[in-house]
């Protein structure tokens, strides 16, 4: 999902679930489980996460008056970070100028083409 610049995240999180689609033998299944960002903490994100049946994994922060235990949420964490560690690898997506969606669409397309190529020549 691609918005303008003004709107926070963590309010196009429902607009993504519900355009989610990855058909696996002609199912259309939800997510299991959103490793999220502490942008997510929100109540309402986690109400709705849970009307949806969806387990999330969102790290509390630090003043947190009660926190949530997620035992497994280190063990996890690193594959987001290293996502966007790979994505801004490439400079020409982390600082993309493009005016057209479908400009910066294809030049995402590309970054994970050269990560995928790079991980199979490994």
């Amino acid at each position: 999902m691609i918005s303008k610049s003004p709107i926070h995240d963590s309010k196009l999180l429902s607009s993504i679930l519900n355009n989610f689609r990855v058909y696996r033998n002609r199912k259309l299944p939800r997510p299991e489980i959103f490793s999220l960002d502490k942008t997510y903490i929100g109540q309402p994100i986690r109400n709705d996460l849970r009307r949806r049946k969806i387990r999330y994994r969102i790290p509390n922060k630090k003043n947190a008056i009660n926190p949530e235990y997620l035992p497994t949420l280190k063990k996890y964490r690193w594959v987001v970070e290293r996502t966007f560690a790979w994505i801004n690898s490439i400079k020409a997506a982390k600082t993309c100028w493009e005016f057209k969606e479908n400009n910066y669409l294809a030049t995402l397309k590309i970054v994970f083409t050269l990560i995928r190529m790079s991980m199979a020549l490994e």
